[in-house]
């Protein structure tokens, strides 16, 4: 129990610093850890999970706070939050300052051109994540399909394309 709530722990905070863009940009690694290599959940628990937190409030990366759960009870859900939040705030809290204080540095702004594309690349590399585990038949992925389209096309308020998927699965439409 101990060392996997060192390796709860240790995981979370290597996904906390990376989590540059939110968490959303680490959840390819999370699946790859947490579903693939250590088997502490199944992958359509790690959809269940991140979906959750994406129609629910506050911060998506509390799915981690599940996935400790799920891992280690209550004492993982603890490691996993505490592994999620300190060691990125502490990092912002002492580099804040000195990004203010060096904004149009070149250095800074390197630093910043680099990150956007990364983190792009990231959130890539997640979305196909989840189409990968959630897209298993002709339905799903042309519902997924039609999502983007809309999302992208159009101004609806994202909250009205979770909910047409709630009525479309409630519905029996997709299976």
């Amino acid at each position: 129990m101990m060392s996997r709530l060192v390796d709860l722990a240790l995981h979370s905070a290597l996904w906390s610093l990376l989590a540059v863009g939110g968490i959303n940009s680490t959840l390819a690694d999370i699946q790859r850890y947490a579903v693939d290599t250590r088997h502490w959940l199944t992958a359509q628990q790690f959809v269940t999970f991140f979906s959750a937190m994406q129609a629910a409030p506050g911060p998506n990366g509390m799915a981690v706070s599940l996935i400790g759960f799920q891992t280690a009870g209550l004492a993982g859900a603890l490691v996993a939050t505490l592994g999620m939040i300190i060691p990125s705030a502490t990092l912002a809290y002492f580099v804040s300052a000195w990004f203010e204080r060096h904004h149009s540095s070149l250095v800074v702004m390197a630093i910043r051109r680099g990150l956007a594309p990364a983190t792009v690349g990231l959130l890539a590399c997640a979305a196909y994540v989840f189409v990968r585990e959630t897209d298993v038949n002709v339905g799903r992925a042309v519902l997924t399909l039609v999502t983007v389209g809309v999302a992208y096309r159009t101004r609806f308020n994202p909250i009205w394309l979770v909910a047409a998927g709630v009525v479309v699965g409630l519905a029996g439409i997709v299976r």
